[in-house]
């Protein structure tokens, strides 16, 4: 019985999560109530409050969902056995990947970009997010460093500014697409769309070298 009891619980938390996701995706966070979510789930509100202390925390729990597959991005960008200019090529094409065929990912993404003021109870998401950019920043960094000692930058760049503008030309051209999905134009560019900037920090198209065989 009690195991039953545990996975009602977790099926329940589940759908709370799947209800939150289209809720919040359809309506925005500030519009959308818990009220509203249990409604949409066809539950009390008590069932929210069981799983969840309040909007943000339900919030951050949705958010937590798709870290796994980001942490997959963060590990190959790391992955030492590819040139580092090569890996931050693939890594912007990835993430525009996994955008385009994870339809949970666009949703939580569109939210946070597009449907979420950081604002009253959400605000301590923009501590998050700024904590989240630098760490992120931190590992682009990390990387052009590599490219620098293997002597691939441009004499001229520093890799922490390097990293600063990598990183918003990869969050511009996400926040743009996700502002028109229909419209496939970053989509199918994405090549030419980096290209300048990876042709203004690096040296000879270093970034297109090609990858290394797999080991047999």
């Amino acid at each position: 019985m009690a195991r039953k009891t545990r996975e009602e619980a977790e099926q329940t938390r589940h759908l709370l999560l799947d209800t939150a996701e289209q809720v919040f995706w359809e309506k925005g966070v500030a519009a959308t109530s818990l009220a509203d979510i249990a409604a949409a789930a066809g539950l009390t509100r008590g069932a929210i409050y069981w799983h969840f202390s309040n909007k943000l925390d339900l919030f951050n729990a949705l958010c937590d969902r798709i870290i796994p597959e980001l942490e997959i991005l963060d590990a190959r960008l790391l992955d030492s056995s590819i040139n580092p200019a090569t890996r931050l090529w693939l890594h912007g094409h990835s993430m525009f990947a996994l955008l385009h065929d994870n339809p949970r990912i666009r949703r939580i993404c569109g939210i946070h970009h597009l449907g979420c003021e950081q604002v009253g109870e959400m605000a301590p998401l923009l501590l998050e997010q700024i904590s989240w950019t630098q760490e992120k920043q931190a590992k682009l960094q990390q990387v052009l460093h590599c490219a620098q000692e293997q002597q691939l930058l441009r004499a001229d760049v520093d890799p922490k500014l390097a990293a600063i503008g990598l990183h918003s030309l990869y969050g511009g051209l996400i926040h743009s697409w996700l502002l028109a999905q229909d419209d496939r134009t970053i989509h199918n560019n994405l090549s030419a769309l980096l290209s300048p900037y990876f042709e203004g920090i690096f040296k000879e198209r270093c970034w297109l070298q090609p990858l290394p065989c797999a080991a047999e």
